[in-house]
């Protein structure tokens, strides 16, 4: 079967089609405790590996609350994301999905602003039908959801997705005695911010932070390390006044909060790679009322999970379409034995790696060898840190293990004690010592390619064709809406469609749409409007209806 049509025909074979998603949701109750529902607040820090985090190990005290929350909660000692940036983690964080199975790994693909190769038509990720945002299930069955405000997905987010998806989405909007999921991302702890907040006082002193063995310990290196441990105490302190406002509003009690990292380090050789640091990031996870208050849960999570364990923790049974599976909760599952990771382009940068990590070691598989680990990044060239490394290589002072990921060419594989070795210095591949482990890994390598990763291989132009043809994006079919003994029934005919709707111009408020799940009962003179939605696509054409009976 060839790639297209293999990706044509992943909706039949994989995923419901349209109003089963729904259907379903609607099947499941969300879990409680007593008679309330239990309501979820994720908090979302950007570009931050474990190594920042006192609870991980770091001796420099940043991350207090954090901390904090670790004893309060079960702390996992190994989640990892799928790829070292953030637009492709945050389609598995979202879908459930692997990026690499539905075309969805390279980095910002509808990018518009330079960092784009010439040649390749931006296009939107369209997911296979029946691919949904996963919050779209909680709001079927009866969850208020808001995300504030990064979604990056590689679509635009549908509108379907969210509550409310803006700078002002607050859980606090929800209607009296309606449960929440509440997502707030964290900005200040990107890689930019390394640079944009260069002249804020620092939380550390230069002088006492690690450097890792690939950078050189200049001053400015350890500045902008320092800068990264500020930046990161400043989440810190945005979770602390979100944990306030949950025990201000006497939901503390009802609420299980989650606090993850969208992707490891901002620095070099840490985002955009699937090295360890680039992917092992930290998952706190606090219940209510000190359940499992102080474990250390060391089973191996990955980004592609989240979406499942979230809707475990409520009682949901996760869709059979998604890659990841719950960890935690009412469907959790045996512990993965591995967890998988790739690469691909970046910026204007095509680079090609997979590597995959069990609860020690870490392989990998450069698919092009001929080039440097190291891509020459324009966004990244602002940061400080990255020009004094560029002057020290190019005055030929950067010592071997620094030197290493300018080198070309590379060795076709790599493999690391990462527990040993986190920073991933001393390449085993060709110790015998390891020659077992290094061969179960390859072949696990392998075995995710061939399940699930067809579309990893195809060139991007063929990819944006793809998913756009002729560079158009498509258009969800205009909906029909049938009135009967049942009420106004609303009918999309594009396959993996969801419906928003408002009855006399609102929703909970007039700029909030519903989700549409079942025929409603409307009044004479009730104006119904509607607007097909699916992701990746354009709404369909906004239809209105009149209840006349």
């Amino acid at each position: 079967m060839s790639r297209v049509k293999q990706f044509i025909a992943l909706p039949t074979l994989l995923i419901p089609v349209a109003g089963m998603a729904a259907k379903a949701a609607n099947a499941a109750a969300p879990a409680a405790q007593g008679d309330k529902p239990l309501n979820v607040l994720c908090v979302v820090c950007e570009d931050t590996g474990i190594q920042y985090f006192g609870c991980y190990g770091s001796k420099l005290d940043v991350t207090p609350t954090i901390d904090k929350l670790a004893r309060d909660g079960v702390r996992y000692t190994h989640f990892f994301d799928v790829i070292g940036v953030s637009a492709p983690s945050r389609v598995a964080l979202i879908t459930g999905v692997y990026p690499t199975a539905i075309g969805a790994n390279n980095m910002r693909s509808y990018a518009t602003n330079g960092n784009f190769p010439e040649g390749v038509i931006p296009y939107y990720v369209v997911p296979p039908a029946g691919v949904k945002c996963y919050p779209e299930y909680l709001r079927a069955a009866g969850y208020y959801c808001t995300n504030n405000s990064k979604t990056d997905y590689q679509f635009p987010s549908p509108l379907t997705a969210w509550d409310d998806c803006s700078n002002n989405a607050e859980w606090k909007h929800a209607p009296a005695g309606m449960p929440f999921l509440a997502i707030y991302n964290f900005e200040e702890s990107h890689e930019s911010y390394v640079w944009v907040n260069r002249n804020k006082p620092l939380t550390v002193d230069p002088k006492d932070v690690p450097v890792p063995p690939y950078f050189p310990a200049t001053d400015t290196v350890r500045r902008d390390i320092a800068r990264v441990f500020s930046n990161v105490r400043l989440a810190d302190q945005f979770l602390a006044q979100k944990l306030k406002e949950l025990d201000d509003a006497g939901k503390t009690d009802n609420t299980i909060v989650i606090f993850y990292s969208d992707n490891g380090g901002p620095l070099l050789r840490q985002k955009r790679t699937v090295y360890e640091q680039g992917l092992h990031v930290p998952l706190i996870i606090r219940y209510p009322k000190g359940y499992k208050a102080g474990t250390v849960e060391d089973r191996i999570c990955s980004f592609v999970d989240i979406p499942a364990t979230i809707m475990s923790l409520i009682g949901m049974r996760p869709p059979i379409y998604m890659h990841g599976k719950a960890f935690a909760g009412k469907y959790e599952v045996k512990p993965r034995e591995y967890a998988y990771a790739a690469q691909d382009r970046c910026d204007v940068y095509y680079d090609k790696v997979g590597s995959v990590r069990d609860r020690r070691f870490i392989y990998l598989r450069n698919y092009m060898p001929e080039i440097a680990g190291y891509l020459d990044a324009a966004y990244r060239r602002q940061m400080p840190l990255m020009m004094d490394i560029l002057k020290e290589r190019d005055a030929g002072r950067l010592d071997a293990v620094q030197m290493d990921y300018f080198n070309k060419p590379r060795p076709k594989e790599e493999f690391y004690d990462a527990e040993a070795d986190p920073d991933n210095i001393h390449n085993l591949i060709n110790d015998k010592r390891y020659a077992a482990d290094i061969d179960r890994l390859r072949r696990a390598h392998n075995q995710w390619v061939h399940d699930f990763n067809d579309l990893w291989f195809l060139p991007e132009k063929e990819l944006s064709e793809l998913m756009m043809p002729g560079g158009v994006q498509r258009t969800v079919e205009p909906l029909v809406v049938v009135s009967g003994k049942d009420g106004a029934s609303i009918f999309c005919p594009t396959e993996g469609s969801s419906i928003a709707y408002q009855i006399n111009g609102k929703g909970f408020t007039p700029k909030h749409w519903m989700l549409y799940t079942k025929p409603l009962a409307l009044k004479k003179g009730d104006v119904l409007t509607a607007i097909g939605v699916r992701a990746g696509f354009k709404n369909s054409p906004t239809i209105t209806f009149t209840e006349n009976e």
